[in-house]
This record gives C-alpha cells, sequence and structure tokens, in this order.
C-alpha cells in the first residue's frame, strides 16, 4: 500500500503520559515506524486518501471524530475495563455520552488491534464487534529495555518532574533480593488495598513506582494523587469534571489504601522514575508484582521478564496467556493468599531462579520483529 500512514499521538501535548501506558505503546509504533510513518495531534490535516491508525480508542473521552477522515482506519484498543467494570468507573452524564458517541465513533474504523485473546473476547462480547474485524498484535519491549545502551534522555522530557523523586531512588540504599516490586497505575482493578495487606502480613518491603505514587514529606498521600490526576488531565478536563474524577469509587479503596501504608517504613514510594532507573529496580528485586482483578495485558511482565525477574501474578485469564504460565499465581482476592507466595518466592532464591529464567525465555514470544510483521500485514492487507 502506497497511501502514507499517519497516527494520533496525544503525548504531543501531554509529555508525562509519555512515561507509561500509551506513551509506552506509542515509544514502540515510533521506534519500529518512525521512518515511514507519521505521528501527529491533528487530525484535521490528515488526507482522505490515507491510512489512519488511532492508537488509544478511549470510550471515555470525546471522539476524535464522528466522521470517517482517512479511507483505512484502524483503532487500537487496549482494554475494556471502565466498560466491564461500570460499577467501579461510574462514567457519569457526559462519559455516559461519550461511550455513546464513540460507539457510533468506531463504526467508522474498518479493523480493531488489541493486545491479547482475553481482550479480544470482551471487545465482541461487550461491543457486540465481528470476530474478524479484530486482530490481536502482542506488544514488544522498547529498545532501551532490550539494549539500555539505546536509550535516549530528554532532559527536557523529565523537567517538571520532583527532582526529590529521582534523589530518593539513588539514595535508597537497596540490597539484592530485599523488596518485592510494584510498577503501574493506582486504579480500582490494580487491586492495591489486597496488595497493601499481603504486604503487611508477609511483613517484607516493597517499592511502589508510578507517577501516582507521588511523595510529600518521604510518603505518598491522598492529596498528591488528587492533585496529580486532574492537573495530568488539566487540557481534557473541565474543573467539574475534575471534582466528578475525584468522587470516583476507586477513590475510596485508594484512601483504605494511603491508610494502610501510612507511616509504615515497609512501603517505599518513589513516584515516577526514569527507565534507567526502573531497569536498577528491575535488576535488584526479588519479586516483580502484578496483582490485578483485571487487565488488558500487564507490561511489567515483559519489563521484568528482561532482567530474569520473577513475577508473582494474579490468576485471571490475561496473565496466565501473557506469561504462558511462566510466573507464580495467585488469588488476587486472598491477602493471605498472596502474602503465603510472596513469601514462598521471596526467601527462595532457587525458585527466584527458575521462575525468572523461565519468563526471560517467554520474553522471545514478544519480539519486536513479529509485532512489527502484524501491523504490517494489517496496513497491507495481508
Amino acid at each position: 500500500m502506497n497511501s502514507k500512514i499517519f497516527v494520533y499521538d496525544p503525548t504531543a501535548f501531554d509529555k508525562l503520559s509519555s512515561v507509561r501506558g500509551i506513551g509506552r505503546y506509542l515509544q514502540i509504533l515510533k521506534e519500529n515506524f518512525g521512518k515511514s510513518w507519521i505521528f501527529t495531534d491533528n487530525i484535521k490535516r490528515i488526507p482522505i486518501d490515507s491510512v489512519f491508525i488511532n492508537p488509544f480508542y478511549n470510550f471515555l473521552k470525546s471522539p476524535l471524530s464522528l466522521k470517517r477522515i482517512a479511507k483505512k482506519q484502524i483503532a487500537v484498543i487496549h482494554d475494556l475495563i471502565p466498560l466491564k467494570y461500570s460499577s467501579h468507573f461510574p462514567s457519569g452524564i457526559k462519559g455516559t455520552i461519550y461511550i455513546l458517541l464513540n460507539k457510533l465513533a468506531l463504526r467508522n474504523y474498518d479493523l480493531i488491534i488489541t493486545d491479547s485473546e482475553a481482550s479480544k473476547v470482551d471487545i465482541i462480547n461487550i461491543l457486540n464487534i465481528r470476530e474478524n474485524k479484530i486482530r490481536v498484535i502482542y506488544p514488544c519491549l522498547p529498545k532501551s529495555f532490550i539494549n539500555p545502551k539505546s536509550e535516549i534522555r530528554n532532559p527536557k522530557q523529565f523537567s517538571n518532574l520532583e527532582n526529590s523523586n529521582f534523589k530518593f531512588v539513588s539514595s535508597f540504599e537497596f540490597r539484592a533480593s530485599s523488596f518485592c516490586l510494584y510498577v503501574g497505575d493506582a486504579t480500582w482493578n490494580k487491586n492495591l488495598v489486597n496488595m497493601a495487606r499481603a504486604i503487611k502480613i508477609a511483613n517484607i518491603t516493597c517499592v511502589f513506582v508510578g507517577k501516582v505514587f507521588s511523595r510529600r514529606n518521604g510518603v505518598a498521600s491522598e492529596e498528591a494523587l488528587r492533585e496529580a490526576d486532574c492537573r495530568d488531565n488539566r487540557q481534557s478536563l473541565a474543573e467539574e469534571e475534575c471534582h466528578e474524577r475525584l468522587s470516583h469509587p476507586w477513590l475510596k479503596e485508594l484512601k483504605e489504601f494511603f491508610e494502610l501504608t501510612k507511616d509504615d517504613k515497609r512501603f517505599i514510594f518513589t513516584g515516577f522514575v526514569p527507565d534507567s532507573e526502573l531497569m536498577k529496580l528491575y535488576k535488584q528485586t526479588s519479586v516483580n508484582l502484578l496483582l490485578s482483578s483485571a487487565e488488558g495485558f500487564g507490561f511489567s511482565y515483559l519489563e521484568a521478564s528482561n532482567f530474569s525477574c520473577p513475577s508473582l501474578l494474579s490468576d485471571i485469564p490475561v496473565l496466565k496467556e501473557i506469561s504462558n504460565n511462566q510466573a507464580l499465581f495467585v488469588n488476587p482476592l486472598n491477602p493471605h493468599d498472596i502474602a503465603d507466595k510472596i513469601n514462598e518466592i521471596y526467601f527462595n532464591k532457587v525458585l527466584r531462579t527458575k521462575i525468572g529464567t523461565a519468563a526471560k525465555k517467554r520474553l522471545k514470544f514478544f519480539s519486536a520483529k513479529k509485532f512489527k510483521e502484524e501491523f504490517l500485514k494489517i496496513i497491507n492487507n495481508k
């Protein structure tokens, strides 16, 4: 196909979002197709005879367009967790309208790409989309993780971040295999309350990495998260919408999480850390924790596996699929089961090595070569 390929880039006006989530996905797209694809935040300039890819089809925000803007359109739907578990992610009046409009706008897309077979099943069941219109393309790791020397550091990218976060990570006296690690967000599906309870039962140290785990006076605070939640979305949220977000039910669980972890030295909150520091943590930790009640993929499993770091995962279909059972699994709703499994892997070097080695081999399945080939097949109608 000779048509130009345009990719919508929402990180162009939100540099902080380039750190995780959609930013990570854009990163691997740019690494694999940056020389031949055009990344833009202005869809009005996309010619009608082109191919358009929306890499983060978000049902909870206003549609990019209700009309077809290119002759071929591809939507990437990473997961439908907010729609599947709507009681935990109330959309409000405006959000409900956005969901309806996005369902209408989705009719203009010729194909849907998603990250896992588990998410594909949800798309079929929840959106009533035909199976032949959906393709599963597994993400891969960015080059900075496969080959750390290739990491490109942009000083401006981190200019708005608190320097204390970096000083904290650098100065913390980590001992090899002396802590567990959680990397991610703090939404309801991340299961932080049960994780915190399990950590206290197991009586071990856990490091929490993610921009939502900002620190005030050395500890994470609910107020800091509330401010960050609105600040990071200020360009897309009106003041009343921001207030709506802060009343979401998942914040009640988050408040419980902060109460459980307050003044407890076993919980270390770093906030955001750059990849160079994150890789050090994966190399040093005893186990990566991903105990979500729901996921679309589970990126931290890939990141940890690259450093032969074993993962403790929720026993849910998507994480079974991604890991191909090369991990230790727990009941995410049972803190005692989580604690038992944490201790089992935390204090058993032989088990850690066995699972970590198997995870490293599993990572080969998620290659950049395969990711690129699968995308090109779709673009070229193969």
